[in-house]
């Protein structure tokens, strides 16, 4: 690898750096980590930030593993199609204390791991393979009406609702037309298309945020990124599924985000105060999350975070962080806003 982290003496609080000494004489520097603004000035960092940053301040030096699982975090997007086992990938590296999986969890992140030469075209698509098996398997897991048990089968059968005629003969021509070793983008757009167009007259999908992320800019209709696959099959599960006339396809999967930030974000912060979260019962109303879903969530992370430490205590919260900030700067009303238990050991820390 031509790129490498900075000595960490070098290293302030709050910043991540890479040195590519490839593209310019005196090296190519990244002084980037944290997603949830669109500054990485000091000045404009928030009280949260500064703690976090007082945290890491107290640990001494970082080791290598901390500092490519803080990079792994800075990737983070809640539109990437492995949100939100993204946030579990995470909490596994934490807990274990160990940089375990690179997997490209965002389109719009740092790129800091990218410059550190973790990621090249044999690995992206093995990640687009592994991510449309596990649509292939959800979906013939709801074809068969068992029951969900990981976040991409949640996903799934959010997204369709009940069992109907109709939607079993999509999903089974779907099925049939995914090639998770050779996929045909063109091929499931204009199924998805031709559905919606079916459904609801129209297929505004393509170009529009939540469907693409930063980085989906392609030649004319199809975009390039890795992220694609996943967000067709998404736009023609909602055409069959719960999408409806009152509530856009937009609105649908941005309550199913809001849905999870929140639930993961309770999730974290209890373990953070060593207790269960005490406003998860609020949740058995939600649209994506059954009554069982976020104890199970809960279990689920406290589990990877396992017992808690200083270093593990300043990862859990640099995510919690992550998680709920991330793309604040829409500055639109969330789920998250109306639930202050998910995020209070901020407040606690500061008192």
């Amino acid at each position: 690898m031509s790129a490498k982290l900075v000595a960490y003496e070098y290293l302030p609080s709050g910043f991540e750096i890479v040195i590519d000494n490839k593209d310019v004489e005196m090296g190519k520097i990244w002084n980037l980590w944290f997603n949830v603004k669109l500054t990485d000035n000091p000045e404009a960092w928030d009280s949260e930030i500064k703690l976090i940053n007082k945290m890491q301040g107290r640990l001494g030096e970082l080791t290598a593993n901390q500092r490519l699982i803080r990079a792994h975090m800075a990737e983070f997007c809640r539109e990437h199609p492995f949100f939100p086992q993204s946030i579990e990938i995470l909490c596994m590296e934490i807990g274990t204390d160990h940089f375990s999986e690179p997997v490209r969890i965002g389109c719009e992140g740092r790129d800091l791991l990218n410059s550190l030469g973790y990621y090249d075209a044999e690995s992206l698509n093995a990640q687009r393979v592994r991510i449309l098996k596990a649509y292939v398997q959800s979906l013939d897991k709801w074809l068969k009406q068992n029951c969900p048990d990981n976040s991409t089968e949640f996903k799934v059968f959010g997204f369709l609702g009940r069992s109907t005629g109709s939607k079993k003969t999509f999903i089974e021509k779907l099925v049939s037309m995914i090639n998770p070793e050779e996929p045909s983008i063109s091929s499931l757009v204009k199924l998805s298309e031709n559905e919606c167009r079916k459904s609801h007259g129209k297929f505004e999908t393509l170009g529009f945020r939540p469907f693409n992320c930063f980085k989906c800019r392609g030649c004319g209709s199809i975009p390039n990124c890795k992220c694609c696959y996943s967000k067709i099959l998404d736009a023609g599960l909602l055409c069959v599924g719960t999408f409806g006339a009152k509530r856009s396809m937009f609105d649908e999967v941005r309550c199913f985000i809001e849905e999870n930030i929140l639930v993961y974000s309770l999730s974290i912060n209890s373990w953070l105060k060593e207790e269960k979260p005490r406003q998860i019962k609020s949740l058995i109303t939600a649209r994506y999350m059954t009554k069982d879903d976020p104890s199970k969530i809960v279990e689920r992370v406290h589990s990877y975070l396992g017992k808690k430490d200083e270093s593990k205590e300043w990862l859990a919260a640099c995510l919690l962080k992550t998680i709920k900030d991330n793309q604040r700067w829409h500055k639109r009303t969330e789920l998250i806003d109306n639930f202050p238990e998910a995020t209070s050991w901020f407040k606690e820390m500061s008192l």
